[in-house]
C-alpha cells in the first residue's frame, strides 16, 4: 500500500464543474493523474518531478511553483512532495 492521498472535491463555478485534487506523493513513490489539460499544477510542499504524456521535456516544482498542464494526456508525479490542481 503506498502513501500517497488524493482528495477530490466538485464546485461549482459559473454553471460549470471544476475537480479541485490535492494529495502527497511519498518518497519513492508516483502518481498518476488524468484529465486535467487546462488546469495548473502547484506544488505545495518539498518538490515534484513532472512528467507530462506527449511533452519531450520533464518538469521539477518546488514549493509554491506552478506548472499549466497543455492536454489531457496522463500527467506523473514522483515525490516527496504535496500538489494541488
Amino acid at each position: 500500500m503506498t502513501t500517497e492521498t488524493i482528495k477530490l472535491m466538485t464546485l461549482g463555478l459559473y454553471g460549470r464543474k471544476n475537480v479541485i485534487r490535492s494529495g502527497l506523493v511519498g518518497r519513492n513513490r508516483t502518481e498518476v493523474l488524468r484529465n486535467l489539460g487546462g488546469s495548473s499544477l502547484r506544488c505545495t510542499s518539498g518538490s515534484l518531478w513532472v512528467t507530462i504524456e506527449g511533452d519531450p521535456k520533464d518538469y521539477v516544482l518546488t514549493q509554491d511553483q506552478s506548472l499549466a498542464i497543455p492536454n489531457l494526456g496522463k500527467v506523473i508525479l514522483s515525490g516527496p512532495g504535496s500538489y494541488q490542481v
